[in-house]
């Protein structure tokens, strides 16, 4: 069921790809791009849950690692943030830096999953 008010056709989870950047490692967040989280994550959220974030106040959600299909863990301090003064957006996720060691370097993968309504990450390498 579709309880968003958001026009536009609302496709399944896209995944981002990304190289975790000297600034993600040292704030412990994962940056998402302004035109990511308009396509691929804010059309499966509630209008209300945007508008939280828009105003600048956080939102929080579970981040599951799959990394390991077998040991998956679960962030569940995770919280998303608008990056000020720009249009980006932040997954604040300390615990994930802390528990799967991430680093300046390493290469993921992050999607809204719309069936369980949080973000998947994945470590590649």
């Amino acid at each position: 069921m579709n309880t968003t008010t958001h026009s536009t056709l609302v496709q399944g989870p896209r995944k981002i790809r990304k190289t975790i950047t000297q600034f993600e490692q040292l704030t412990r967040l994962l940056v998402l791009p302004f035109a990511f989280a308009l396509a691929h994550v804010f059309p499966h959220w509630l209008e209300g849950m945007v508008q939280v974030v828009e105003e600048g106040n956080m939102h929080r959600f579970e981040l599951l690692d799959v990394t390991e299909e077998n040991n998956q863990k679960n962030d569940e301090g995770a919280y998303v943030v608008k990056i000020l003064p720009c249009k980006d957006y932040a997954i604040v996720c300390v615990d994930l830096f802390e528990n799967r060691g991430l680093s300046y370097g390493d290469e993921i993968e992050l999607f809204w999953d719309t069936n369980s309504h949080n973000f998947k990450f994945k470590l590649i390498n």
